[in-house]
Parts: C-alpha cells; sequence; structure tokens
C-alpha cells in the first residue's frame, strides 16, 4: 500500500491512500498452489527462499513483459497468507524457522489405514491368545477335578481305580463290527471299523464336555430351584 499527500484548501495535507496494484487473477488459491508446489520440491525450506523465487519468477515475468508490474509486499503477504493456509490443513508443518513438506491427507489416509489394519490384526492375535490362556485354565480346572474325582473314588472302593492320563474314546455304532489290535509294548494300537464311521476324542474334549455337561445341570438346578422358591411365595 502507498501513500500521497495532497494539499486542500485550508492549507493542510490530506493522506490519500491507494490500493496496492495486484496481478490479475493471482487471488489466494494461485499462490496457494504455487507455495505447495516449490515446497513439496523442495522437501525443506523457509518462507523467504519460497518468497524470493516467487518474486524472482515475477521479475522476469516482468521483464519478458508477460507482466506489466506487481507490488512486492503484497506477493510477500500473499506467500505467507498462502503458508498459513498449507499448514492449517497439515500440508506442511513448521519446524522451527523451517516448514517441511508432509503430504497430502490423501496419503495419510493410506498410512492410517495401514497402521488401523495392524491395530486389527494385533487386537485379534491378542483376542487368540486369550482365548487359548482361558482354555488352558479350563484344561486345568478339568484336571484338577479328575484328579479329586479319582481320588474319592479309590477312597470309596479302597482301591487304585481312576481314570489314567492320556486316554482316548472310540465313538462308532453300536452295530459295528471293530477289529482291534495291540502290539505287544502296547504302544500302538489299531483299529478295523469295516467301513463304519468313527469319530476320535481325546481326553482334553471329553473333559471339557463333562465340564460343560456339569455347568448345564448347575444352571437348570438353579432354575428350578428358583421356580419352586416362586411358587412357594404364591
Amino acid at each position: 500500500m502507498t501513500c500521497t499527500f495532497k494539499k486542500t484548501t485550508k492549507a493542510k495535507f490530506l493522506i490519500v491512500k491507494k490500493k496496492a496494484s495486484r496481478i490479475v487473477g493471482w487471488g489466494l488459491r494461485r499462490f496457494s498452489k504455487i507455495v505447495c508446489r516449490k515446497v513439496e520440491a523442495k522437501g525443506r525450506t523457509t518462507y523467504n527462499e519460497v518468497a524470493d523465487d516467487i518474486m524472482a519468477e515475477l521479475r522476469s515475468a516482468v521483464n519478458n513483459g508477460e507482466l506489466v508490474g506487481f507490488d512486492e509486499k503484497n506477493i510477500r503477504r500473499r506467500v505467507y497468507d498462502a503458508f498459513n493456509v498449507l499448514m492449517a490443513i497439515d500440508v506442511i508443518v513448521k519446524d522451527k524457522k523451517e516448514v517441511k513438506w508432509t503430504g497430502f491427507r490423501s496419503g495419510r489416509s493410506e498410512q492410517l489405514n495401514k497402521l488401523e489394519e495392524v491395530r486389527l490384526e494385533l487386537l485379534s492375535r491378542i483376542g487368540k491368545k486369550t482365548n487359548f490362556l482361558k482354555e488352558l485354565e479350563n484344561q486345568f480346572v478339568d484336571l484338577q477335578n479328575l484328579m479329586l474325582q479319582n481320588q474319592i473314588r479309590q477312597k470309596s472302593h479302597n482301591s487304585s481305580e481312576g481314570v489314567n492320563l492320556p486316554f482316548l474314546l472310540v465313538k462308532t455304532s453300536p452295530k459295528a463290527t471293530v477289529e482291534i489290535q495291540i502290539s505287544e509294548n502296547l504302544q500302538l494300537v489299531h483299529f478295523d471299523f469295516n467301513g463304519t464311521p468313527f469319530t476320535l476324542h481325546d481326553d482334553a474334549s471329553i473333559l471339557k464336555a463333562m465340564r460343560l455337561r456339569t455347568e448345564a445341570e448347575r444352571i437348570d438346578h438353579t432354575i428350578e430351584s428358583s421356580l419352586d422358591c416362586s411358587n412357594t411365595s404364591l
């Protein structure tokens, strides 16, 4: 902005303000694009460096007759505004006296998506490990219950009877013809079901089924007790 003085009839000077000349078509959007390209190309730079580059390009345009003229202060102010716009949308960040290019949000969105995928994968792995740990705890409880039952059975029958571990349950049709061969060292057992379907269940699955059945019976007993209490109160 420039100022001129005009003498009035009362011998006083009146300040007349004239608007600084602007380049037609060079608004804040265009300056932001220019500044954006320059910072992206440099990676790290300063406000003065970018402003000086733009001023040099404009002077060259004036010398070539492409521009009539421009106001240097207005151009530098526009560059400063463009920097603020780019920092507001996180395209560039201020690092002490310099500015650093960080890129548009589209690139950050991809990074955020990748981080989200990693987070979900970690949560899935944590969930699987949590379930596995819970299963181990249940198996430990099952083994303790089995040991207790064996002790009770041994005391009541005064013998060494009990369920030994490990064991395997083979389930098939009652009408099936099963041929069994056992090696001399008792380390190998061969079953021949003669084409009849069968299923195998290890000790962990059997103990789990027993536990679930016990829990279901306990729940049923609790429900029946509650219903009896309700009927009694009525």
